[in-house]
């Protein structure tokens, strides 16, 4: 009996496999495989090019440690928050019976609340319009991100370093020393609160743009919630649960050491320099180590 011959697909025939989940066949995932070592870091498609999502958790947990840091010292000097934002809604509403005893709590906490949604609405179009398929695809503008939040803590430490310029507790005090009425009751200490809230909503911003909805690194609230309902809470490798265990524990360092510096002779102005310069430093080290995505672009970028 004479075999059938073999069935070959016609080359215009439709590819029932044109839209299966199937590997590439030089197995190289653009998201995972660094750039070739021959191409220049200096180079525009190095600079402008899209880096790795796989090491963008650090910098995040870096902004828990600083906003331990930050509305530690706030809380402290102002009786308000720049970051936390939930604690500043529930004192503005307090403040319409006249609690706590504190005649600008309803200014402080209104500033901060609208420059706080001013500085996450700005961040979000702005990413719109530069990257609009996330800041990973552009490591300048990634990296710009975090060097705008800590240019605007560092314009704030400036402005808290010049002796009687913004109304702030002094550095030195003793565990059972009382708080210096004339601080609270200053209006001038609304000056510091746009920098620093507005760096506050940029930050949370960040965390979303970059795709870390586990680390929103202003509150915990969440965090403690998403830590008791993940049903892999005890497993060995869970990437999730690290990270949000971690972003708690950061926040609490961060606040643990606010406390203590605002104790020492260089209270609130170390607090922000400190602040400023973690957040400088991440800036850099992201722009410059944070490895680079092997992709096709443009000859324009080469």
């Amino acid at each position: 009996m004479p075999q059938a011959p073999h069935s070959v697909p016609s080359p215009h025939a439709p590819d029932n496999n044109a839209h299966e989940n199937v590997s590439d066949t030089d197995g190289m995932d653009p998201e995972k495989h660094p750039l070739p070592r021959q191409t220049s870091f200096f180079s525009r498609r190095s600079i402008l090019g899209p880096v790795t999502k796989d090491y963008g958790d650090w910098p995040l947990l870096v902004c828990c440690l600083v906003t331990g840091l930050v509305d530690a010292a706030s809380f402290k000097n102002w009786g308000m928050f720049v970051g936390m934002q939930t604690g500043n809604t529930v004192i503005l509403g307090l403040s319409t019976a006249g609690l706590p005893a504190n005649p600008y709590a309803w200014l402080t906490t209104l500033i901060s609340i609208i420059a706080f949604l001013v500085g996450a609405f700005a961040t979000f179009r702005v990413s719109k319009v530069v990257t609009p398929e996330g800041p990973n695809r552009n490591r300048l503008w990634a990296s710009s991100l975090f060097m705008g939040q800590a240019l605007l803590i560092l314009l704030s430490a400036a402005l808290a370093t010049p002796f009687g310029l913004i109304p702030q507790e002094p550095g030195g005090m003793g565990r059972n020393d009382l708080p210096d009425p004339d601080v609270i009751h200053n209006i001038r200490i609304v000056s510091l609160i746009p920098p620093l809230a507005f760096q506050s909503g940029m930050q949370i911003a960040t965390s979303r743009l970059l795709g870390f909805n586990e680390l929103p690194v202003n509150v915990i609230t969440s965090t403690y919630c998403d830590i008791m309902g993940d049903f892999k809470l005890m497993a060995t490798n869970n990437v999730r649960r690290n990270r949000r265990v971690g972003a708690v524990v950061l926040l609490l360092i961060g606040s643990i050491s606010s406390g203590w510096m605002l104790r020492s002779e260089g209270g609130l102005m170390s607090v922000l320099w400190l602040s400023g310069g973690l957040k400088f430093v991440t800036a850099v080290a992201y722009f410059c180590f944070v490895p680079a995505v092997k992709e096709e672009l443009p000859k324009s970028m080469e």
